[in-house]
């Protein structure tokens, strides 16, 4: 879950984006397993998170028991959706401080980075895109992308469920390899982004330069989309963080789409042309870089 780009602390080289690298990845898209970490600074018990994973709606039908032979794993079923979860209870931190050196730039830093730093444990998430019962007979009818989706909200429903468990310190998502801090993740936790999670799922990272600022997206490919990146713009920083999440918003909630070529904007005034090239973080991954 870690990134090659070193515009926020990690390893790796990043490609540059200009016209020259303009070849389109040609990328297909399949469902699958979604993964997220909650972090605390004690373990958990496997009883109590039992108890707060099942302690939802009777209509979703959770249930959950731990798995036997297998030490804090713990299976739940979702009869809802038809979906088994995973989840495992770790008694140690994430290896090789991969969540503190994926720290987001802008919702884990000061005091929510320490507090990430102290963490000792760990509940690991997983939902794989298998499904049965009647839902996977209505499955059988959604796209890829759909079906992403679907798997998506199911983990943003137990993440949420477990997020009230006691001694968190944030969550490391799978998905935008990004550690979040807990008041963010609180935020997104008590509906301030809607009832959908999808914060967690994609976030955006700036890097300042001579020219102006430059941006990517990371986790839209994990969702069925192409990134999105930006090139030396002059717009404000604030301004452009907040207008690649809400074409980020736009393309998950709303299942939109682009083509190369198109031109997009939240506004009239507002209208940028889309590139299709290669991924500045993984050249194998689409993106689309927006002409600013």
């Amino acid at each position: 879950m870690k990134h090659n780009a070193s515009w926020h602390g990690t390893s790796g080289s990043v490609a540059v984006m200009s016209d020259e690298n303009s070849t389109t990845p040609a990328a297909e898209f399949t469902p699958h397993l979604m993964l997220g970490d909650l972090l605390f600074t004690e373990v958990p018990t496997v009883d109590d998170v039992i108890a707060k994973v099942t302690d939802v709606p009777e209509d979703v039908g959770v249930t959950a028991q731990a798995v036997d032979g297998k030490d804090g794993v713990i299976e739940v079923q979702i009869a809802k959706f038809g979906v088994t979860a995973f989840l495992t209870v770790i008694d140690a931190p994430v290896p090789n401080q991969e969540a503190e050196q994926n720290a987001h730039q802008l919702y884990c830093q000061g005091d929510d980075l320490e507090r990430i730093s102290t963490h000792g444990a760990q509940i690991l998430i997983a939902v794989p895109p298998e499904f049965t019962g009647e839902p996977a007979e209505q499955i059988v009818d959604l796209t890829a992308r759909q079906t992403q989706l679907t798997v998506a909200r199911v983990h943003g429903m137990v993440t949420m469920a477990l997020s009230r468990l006691p001694g968190l310190a944030g969550y490391y998502s799978g998905t935008s390899a990004a550690t979040f801090g807990l008041p963010f993740l609180h935020q997104v936790v008590s509906g301030q982004f809607g009832s959908t999670p999808w914060p967690l799922w994609v976030s955006a990272w700036l890097r300042p330069g001579p020219e102006g600022f430059s941006a990517y997206t990371y986790g839209l490919w994990s969702m069925g989309h192409p990134e999105l990146q930006v090139e030396n713009t002059r717009m404000a920083p604030e301004d452009l963080f907040m207008f690649l999440m809400d074409t980020v918003a736009y393309l998950i909630l709303d299942e939109g789409t682009f083509e190369d070529g198109q031109s997009t904007g939240r506004t009239a005034e507002e209208v940028f042309t889309l590139h299709a090239e290669p991924w500045i973080v993984d050249e194998d991954v689409p993106a689309f870089r927006i002409g600013m």
